[in-house]
């Protein structure tokens, strides 16, 4: 079956028109994105020596004009910010040049002074600190210079639609030439180059791609960085979240062998005040959370009597009433009579002067004695106060009790925690008893990922087993001065092996885990750090041994890991 010639031209010339247009979608997928290390609002300079490492800020400079520069001066080995140094700034492009310096926090300094013209200049800071003296260059602060536009992006945004319709309305065009200029020509060996030839032209271009799945593909790299990437941190941010770093080094490594504990308190870090009587409080001294102090009165307690016992006072005060109104008509007779021999005195013997009035104070001590018997009681037969004392030093636990409170005989009423002294009690199997001795040392780290430890002392060998699990339970004393440790925390044990091995290891704070692996920071310039993959050994509770992934001499992230992680992830 023939097509007419009009629709198979008329087909053949939508399709060359297609084939030659230009395409319309706008990717971003394969952008280079610009340096995130690279501020547009400031120009960055460095300088370094084996002592300290220099960053300087600094805006447009402009001759004539009063400049404000910021220097960060880190030490080069820990990225320890340098506090109180004496800095003395000069310029080999003009001498007479003066900056003024002033610390504004630790190891940052703010320069000011006004440059005499537009050109080039190298700073030379002279640093004056314990640490050691320097003179340090830092090149290239050029006088005149302008910032980069800060919008770049906004503009590339901003011509993208126009660039692209402009293309689009040239394509159409062409490709409308081409078909007229075809169907001129009614040649169908010609037709056929031309969509051959916009075939090839049109087709998109081939870009290679490595992947990385734990597996090292495309070019090859020096140390760690085959592993990962750059990322970059401002020298103002390490300073705020205190990345410190540390160069690698092969040292002496200790083997371990790791067991499994829990705190415990000490025998004497953890005091109970139990009601001993039923009652009501009529005071409580305390808080929460105070520190108090062994024989420290935390509350009073009055002691209620039970009914039987009421009673029996009862019938006694009843008793001791008719005492003492017997007792008081004894000392009004006595008196009376003692003091009618009194007004007689002259007439009557001094003997008889003398009996009354032993009779008056016998009788009077005797009612003294019975008013006192009848007051104590009456305070039985209301109740009876108790001091509640706290048993040790240390800490109040949490409590719930105010003055009024009724409590019962039994109850626990405030529970004190001395952290000073803390005990481990560990669980050792069998494998692992024989490293379980008095020559050892032995090292405590928290289960958490804040990488505390200390150092403990073996204090009782196995004495039972527990039933569940067939080990042993060994018991470890810990000085806890800041109460790192609190009663109930999970804890590993590592008992160091007494020989050692010159390996590689970095400490634990350093390794942080990204997609399921572990992996560190390296520092490769003052504002730049770079992700490595590494294969770690054993540890020994505070280091760990590094078997593949960096070198020594590299300089790795140990404290704040993991705010550069999370500067790499948001990158």
């Amino acid at each position: 079956m023939k097509f007419p010639v009009f629709y198979s031209r008329t087909t053949l010339s939508f399709a060359l028109l297609f084939v030659l247009l230009p395409g319309m979608a706008l990717a971003h997928g394969d952008e280079i994105p610009s340096d995130p290390g690279i501020a547009n609002d400031h120009f960055t300079r460095y300088g370094q020596s084996d002592r300290y490492e220099l960053t300087l800020y600094y805006p447009e400079l402009n001759a004539g004009e009063e400049a404000h520069l910021m220097l960060y001066v880190a030490d080069y080995k820990s990225n320890r910010p340098i506090e109180k140094a004496e800095l003395k700034i000069s310029t080999l492009e003009n001498p007479q040049l003066v900056f003024e310096v002033e610390p504004v926090s630790p190891g940052v300094y703010e320069l000011h002074t006004t440059f005499s013209e537009n050109k080039t200049h190298t700073l030379n800071v002279q640093v004056s600190h314990p640490n050691g003296a320097d003179l340090i260059g830092i090149q290239g602060v050029t006088v005149g210079e302008k910032l980069p536009a800060a919008a770049n992006e906004e503009v590339h945004l901003q011509e993208t639609p126009v660039s692209s319709w402009f293309w689009f309305a040239g394509g159409l065009l062409l490709g409308g030439l081409l078909v007229w200029f075809v169907s001129r020509r009614r040649s169908r060996v010609l037709t056929t180059l031309f969509v051959l030839a916009g075939a090839w032209f049109s087709t998109p271009s081939w870009n290679p791609v490595w992947a990385h799945d734990g597996e090292e593909h495309g070019p090859k790299q020096k140390g760690g960085s085959g592993f990962g990437k750059s990322v970059y941190a401002p020298k103002e941010t390490q300073f705020l979240f205190e990345i410190l770093t540390q160069p690698i080094a092969i040292g002496d490594y200790q083997s371990a062998t790791t067991m499994f504990g829990t705190v415990v308190p000490a025998s004497d870090g953890l005091g109970v005040v139990i009601a001993t009587q039923s009652g009501r409080l009529t005071k409580v001294n305390v808080r929460v959370g105070q520190t108090v102090r062994a024989g420290q009165t935390l509350a009073l307690l009055q002691q209620t009597v039970n009914t039987p016992d009421q009673v029996s006072i009862a019938a006694n005060n009843s008793s001791l009433a008719v005492q003492i109104e017997t007792a008081k008509t004894r000392v009004s007779a006595t008196k009376r009579e003692w003091e009618r021999l009194k007004k007689i005195e002259d007439l009557a013997a001094g003997r008889d002067v003398q009996a009354a009035e032993a009779n008056y104070n016998a009788a009077l001590a005797e009612l003294q004695t019975l008013e006192n018997k009848a007051l104590g009681a009456n305070a039985a037969a209301n109740g009876r106060t108790l001091s509640l004392i706290a048993p040790i030093d240390g800490i109040l636990g949490a409590f719930t009790l105010t003055p009024g409170s009724e409590v019962v005989a039994g109850q626990t009423l405030f529970t004190i925690t001395n952290l000073g002294k803390v005990y481990v009690e560990a669980q050792v199997y069998d494998r692992d008893a024989p490293v379980v001795h008095a020559g050892n040392r032995f090292l405590v780290t928290c289960s958490t990922d804040d990488h505390k430890s200390a150092e403990v002392r073996l204090i009782s060998q196995a004495q039972n087993m527990n039933p569940g699990n067939q080990s042993q339970r060994v018991l470890f004393e810990m000085d806890n001065p800041r109460g790192e440790f609190k009663i109930g925390e999970f804890v590993t044990v590592k008992a160091l092996d007494n020989s050692t091995s010159r390996q590689i290891s970095i400490p634990n704070s350093a390794l942080t885990e990204i997609n399921g692996k572990t992996a560190v920071f390296l520092k490769h310039g003052p504002e730049e750090f770079e992700l490595a993959y590494v294969q770690t050994g054993e540890d020994d509770g505070t280091r760990t041994l590094i078997l593949k992934g960096i070198e020594e001499g590299e300089k790795v992230v140990i404290n704040g890991a993991y705010e550069v992680k999370m500067m790499y992830l948001n990158q």
